[in-house]
């Protein structure tokens, strides 16, 4: 649980004095004090409570918000029964170490707010729980027979008689550092209602989506979640609907590549899936990797061979003739090199590559394969000085 998640709370009524940029910290425990020096005590993360009763003097805060700030809590909430009002003092205290500072209402009472942080520790504890079974069955689908895949999802309170999309999601941006992102997409897909198998890592994420949903209205809420979080962004890939759990390994497979092929798109939300996909960069990236490679390797491993050997540049050439849709002069002007040498080049590419430059399908054969490398770029980007 976040403070941003305590403040949103209407009711809490808790009003955010300091550190509106720190709102984003995370909170492991309520812990309520009426210590002048409560260091020994605290924990990284406690959201401490006070009534203010140590207050006697300026020097008192100082005391007060340095024992906060050396445990690195996540914040202070203060209560003016005892106070009266916030005394200045500990509102600049806190300023200078740029710790979180909220008002509790006069009425407020420090055990609601300590019941609430704790009901949600516990239900994050769950969560954990569950999104550690999740990654069992992420783990090994598309390894398992269809009723091995059944019995997790049952497990996982999930339905394997209706249809489930898969979505592989990343962080794209250093703003996100601090978040992590199965709980965000955790706890923003599931409050509209979705029923969710989540797992990965902090910077990447894992989800099943259990019951009918259009990629549209998944892409959509992908886009309202970030949206709720200026500063933030993501690529993402969305599987069709699997009608079967056989289908679940191969949805699994496409969201992730479309997530690679998602990386680099425009704006803070970039979404990729099969039905996207319009030009052979995109029909190339939805392909694995180790495919790619492949059959990059094959048709021109003798060539980069051949140019590693001699220190020549028939890979750049033929990746230049066939940008210039096979021009003899105006490869030979790029390259600056006579007509007859390119013809050479050429002819030595066409022995290496059993490929014939007269032939169209030759000629889309090696053109695909040199878009085909291993981070999907083109050979021409990898050549250029």
């Amino acid at each position: 649980m976040r403070l941003s998640d305590l403040l949103a709370r209407d009711d809490l009524r808790l009003t955010l004095v300091t550190g509106h940029e720190e709102v984003g910290r995370e909170i492991r425990r309520a812990y309520p004090t009426d210590l002048p020096d409560p260091r020994r005590y605290l924990q990284s993360g406690d959201l401490v409570l006070t009534s203010g009763v140590w207050y006697g003097e300026p020097a008192d805060c100082e005391r007060f918000a340095d024992a906060l700030w050396a445990t690195d809590a996540a914040g202070l909430v203060v209560g003016l029964i005892v106070l009266g009002e916030l005394p200045e003092e500990l509102v600049k205290a806190c300023e200078r170490r740029r710790l979180p500072l909220l008002l509790a209402a006069p009425d407020q009472s420090f055990g609601v707010i300590t019941q609430v942080v704790t009901a949600e520790g516990f239900a994050a504890e769950q969560r954990r729980a569950e999104r550690t079974r999740a990654q069992t069955l992420l783990d090994v689908l598309g390894h398992i027979p269809p009723g091995e895949v059944s019995a997790h999802l049952r497990l996982l309170g999930a339905d394997p008689g209706l249809p489930t999309a898969a979505m592989a999601v990343t962080w794209t941006g250093p703003a996100n550092d601090d978040y992590d992102l199965p709980e965000v997409l955790h706890e923003g897909l599931a409050r509209r209602g979705r029923h969710l198998i989540v797992g990965g890592t902090p910077h990447e994420a894992i989800v099943l989506v259990n019951g009918r949903a259009s990629r549209k209205s998944l892409a959509d809420e992908l886009r309202g979640l970030v949206a709720e979080r200026p500063g933030l962004s993501i690529a993402a890939g969305i599987s069709e609907m699997a009608a079967s759990v056989s289908q679940l390994g191969e949805a699994l497979e496409t969201a992730r590549r479309g997530m690679e092929s998602a990386r680099g798109g425009p704006g803070p939300v970039s979404i990729m899936s099969v039905a996207d996909i319009d030009s052979f960069d995109l029909l190339m990236a939805a392909l694995p990797a180790s495919v790619r490679r492949s059959f990059r390797d094959h048709l021109l491993g003798p060539v980069e061979e051949y140019d590693a050997r001699h220190g020549s540049e028939l890979l750049r050439t033929l990746d230049i003739f066939l940008e210039t849709c096979g021009s003899w002069q105006r490869t030979a002007d790029e390259l600056y090199v006579h007509v007859n040498t390119l013809r050479y080049r050429m002819q030595r590419i066409e022995e290496l590559t059993g490929r014939r430059m007269s032939s169209m399908r030759d000629r889309t054969d090696l053109y695909l394969a040199l878009r085909s490398g291993r981070d999907g770029q083109a050979a021409r980007d990898d050549a250029a000085p």
